[in-house]
């Protein structure tokens, strides 16, 4: 996808392993609620072909629709052997108290170093099936949810299962 000079690398986790990256930005940016279907299958043509190259995929979405696309995804995105993992923030990241940091370097985490083959919605410190999640909420820091199947894990300490 990219040149080994646009690669970013994360610090060692307690494995040892590290997480590497590149950052694939769209143009326009679009803001969440905007976003068609046309939308939804650009980014799955992009999964698609650069399914081989990477271990799991973060998709950053504003959270006014992005339970919608995870939705979408996970029928668009079939068969899938990895994770591709959705995530965003209540405060822009670039702001002091931003939940978008956080957000962004554990859906990193999850999509490389665990694998999960579905798509995902991670946000506020849960893991949650992207075909089954909401938001539930406008104004908190656990803005999703899914009411009718458990999360897949809780981001603690330690990263556990449900």
């Amino acid at each position: 996808m990219e040149e080994e000079k646009d690669l970013l690398v994360m610090p060692p986790m307690r494995t040892g392993r590290r997480v590497k990256y590149h950052i694939k930005e769209y143009n326009p940016l679009l803001d969440s609620s905007n976003m068609t279907m046309s939308d939804w299958s650009k980014i799955a043509n992009d999964i698609s072909t650069y399914y081989d190259e990477y271990d799991g995929f973060v998709v950053l979405h504003g959270t006014d629709t992005m339970a919608y696309t995870a939705s979408a995804l996970s029928f668009m995105c079939e068969n899938l052997g990895k994770p591709i993992v959705l995530t965003g923030s209540q405060i822009p990241i670039f702001e002091v108290r931003s939940d978008g940091r956080d957000n962004f370097l554990s859906a990193l985490v999850v999509a490389g170093q665990f694998c999960i083959p579905e798509v995902l919605v991670l946000f506020g410190n849960t893991v949650l099936r992207g075909n089954r999640t909401i938001k539930s909420d406008a104004g908190s820091f656990d803005a999703f949810t899914s009411p009718n199947i458990a999360a897949i894990a809780d981001l603690e300490t330690d990263i556990t299962g449900q």
